[in-house]
């Protein structure tokens, strides 16, 4: 028998590529209690210069601050009015990681809770960070980082981004770990991103495949149960393995995505639409207000100074007119339907939900 040694290396470099539209396992799934838990906490930045909280505003940063000073030996007397222009209260947000150890550092989020103008050079206090069941979990400290600037003068003020949060990097340490259940049971369940019964099934069969036996069952459209080897660790070697297997994604659901508070329309490529008829048209009121100052034609007279307001009101309508939408199969093709209408993001929204009530556009409609 001979042997064509071409035609070996390319089952070899078939074998390597991954398949068009293929994307990793570790893409589209969740290992199920592999997550993070969210932690929150209560604390005091000190240290900035006058944009502190307004004392008679918010009361709540006196008591902490008196409590804090207790705490540390220093006894405020009763009645004392403390005008306070370089702290303020603030909430701290972070993230628990999943297999998180005590001493290992997070990141850590600090936002404003009273009248404070800025964080900006501020260093917070030590704040214990709780779960969801009350637990101190870790301590936060340390000089925030903040991205926005300001300035003002004069009565004008100026600024850029947002001054009433930042951010502190490696800024809380965790100091009780949370128990974790891998590797106390066989079965281990795989959780998809988004629901898709073929998918799960591909997954299935392509860690049936690496496997050679029958390890991984498909039980829906979000779940993949795996039998997993009864080691620790060789649980955690299997996992590494699978989760750089290459998933033929196929064909995805058409859908379109609407946000109606920025007014953007997002849509993926498998989106078409069948042949309609749309009419477009505008109506705009203005409303123009002016104050007009009336004083007597005479110095001197018993005639006074008023202030009137005017007012206009304009009504536009722009001549709206009957445009054909060809059937078309490509994203494409549907972008050059929808400029050929001439319509903004707001109209677009309202054009696309008609044609998904006429039943025009085939596609998934989601406002968010």
């Amino acid at each position: 028998m001979t042997r064509n040694p071409s035609a070996a290396a390319a089952l070899l470099i078939s074998l390597l590529v991954a398949p068009a539209g293929a994307e990793r396992l570790r893409d589209l799934v969740y290992i199920q209690g592999v997550r993070d838990n969210p932690l929150i906490g209560y604390g005091l930045v000190v240290g900035l210069d006058g944009t502190g909280d307004q004392t008679t505003q918010t009361p709540f940063t006196t008591q902490s601050l008196k409590n804090m000073l207790s705490q540390l030996g220093i006894t405020v007397p009763s009645g004392t009015n403390m005008q306070l222009k370089n702290v303020a209260a603030a909430m701290v947000t972070g993230n628990y990681p999943a297999f998180a150890r005590a001493g290992q550092t997070i990141d850590v989020v600090v936002s404003s809770m009273g009248s404070a103008k800025s964080l900006r050079g501020g260093t917070l206090l030590m704040t214990p960070l709780k779960g969801a069941d009350g637990q101190v979990y870790a301590l936060a400290q340390g000089n925030l980082l903040v991205g926005g600037a300001g300035a003002s003068a004069g009565g004008s003020r100026v600024q850029i981004n947002q001054l009433s949060g930042g951010r502190i990097n490696n800024g809380a340490v965790i100091e009780l770990e949370l128990p974790s259940t891998f590797g106390r049971s066989p079965l281990l369940s795989l959780q998809l991103k988004t629901e898709n019964f073929s998918l799960s099934q591909r997954i299935s069969d392509a860690i049936n495949r690496f496997n050679g036996m029958g390890v991984a069952l498909a039980l829906d459209g979000r779940t993949v149960e795996v039998s997993l080897p009864a080691d620790n660790s060789a649980q955690v070697r299997f996992l590494a393995q699978i989760q750089d297997i290459d998933i033929a994604v196929g064909q995805m659901d058409a859908k379109v995505i609407i946000n109606s508070r920025t007014g953007s329309v997002v849509m993926n490529r498998n989106v078409t639409l069948e042949n309609c008829a749309v009419a477009q048209g505008n109506l705009s009121v203005v409303v123009d207000s002016q104050l007009n100052v009336s004083q007597p034609d005479t110095p001197f007279t018993n005639g006074n100074t008023v202030v009137t307001p005017q007012t206009q009101i304009s009504v536009r309508q722009n001549g709206g007119s009957l445009q054909k939408v060809e059937s078309s199969a490509s994203l494409n093709n549907v972008i050059r339907a929808m400029n050929a209408l001439g319509a903004t993001p707001n109209d677009l929204m309202s054009i696309l939900q008609a044609m998904k009530s006429a039943g025009c556009l085939q596609a998934e409609l989601e406002i968010i």
